[in-house]
């Protein structure tokens, strides 16, 4: 059978740098890149590695086996979000690793998620730090993202911010672990996120 896998370093990213809306930008048909929509400008994403994989999914599972005892909310990795229109009225879509919604407001989402997030996680890589650490960071903190949690594997650090006001607010964790308020009852065990930074 011959590979039919699609090979990124010949083929290019059809979209990059394109105006759209988000409506548009769902439509898109996959040409094996990841993006996002950025001010209503398509805008490429890293490809990402294995130890980035590897820590949304001991996040994920720390999250899931929470879940399935306590029923609260669903947690959604790698998925498109609108988080609706930015003050000069151009569409804005990210593409975080890492979602939570509440149970109450599950029944908002349809074919896509079209509303602002309880809890967001982005897994930092070298090319994304700034991307993540400060534009992201504003637009989640802008839109009402109640919690942000920000790790760091190249650095081994874990940011935890919380929305107070209209403003996030760096939250210390409680020794080894983060008690989230946006995800009632779950505390995130720390030193097995650690282990996942230099898995092998």
């Amino acid at each position: 059978m011959a590979d039919t896998a699609i090979d990124n370093t010949t083929r290019e990213a059809r979209y990059y740098g394109l105006r759209m809306t988000a409506e548009e930008y769902f439509d898109l048909e996959d040409d094996g890149f990841l993006y996002e929509l950025v001010d209503g400008v398509v805008c490429m994403s890293p490809s990402p590695t294995p130890s980035h994989q590897a820590l949304i999914l001991e996040i994920t599972t720390q999250l899931g086996l929470f879940l399935r005892s306590s029923p609260v909310g669903h947690a959604f990795p790698e998925v498109d979000v609108h988080l609706g229109q930015t003050s000069s009225g151009t569409d804005l879509v990210y593409r975080p690793d890492i979602v939570f919604i509440r149970n109450e407001r599950l029944r908002e989402i349809g074919d896509r998620i079209s509303l602002v997030p309880d809890m967001v996680a982005e897994i930092i890589s070298s090319s994304s730090r700034r991307y993540d650490s400060e534009t992201k960071k504003n637009d989640y903190e802008r839109c009402g993202v109640r919690e942000y949690w920000l790790i760091d594997p190249e650095r081994e650090t874990m940011t935890f911010y919380r929305l107070r006001g209209e403003k996030f607010a760096e939250v210390a964790p409680s020794d080894d672990r983060f008690n989230s308020e946006a995800v009632p009852g779950f505390a995130l065990d720390l030193p097995r996120v650690r282990e996942t930074f230099k898995p092998w």
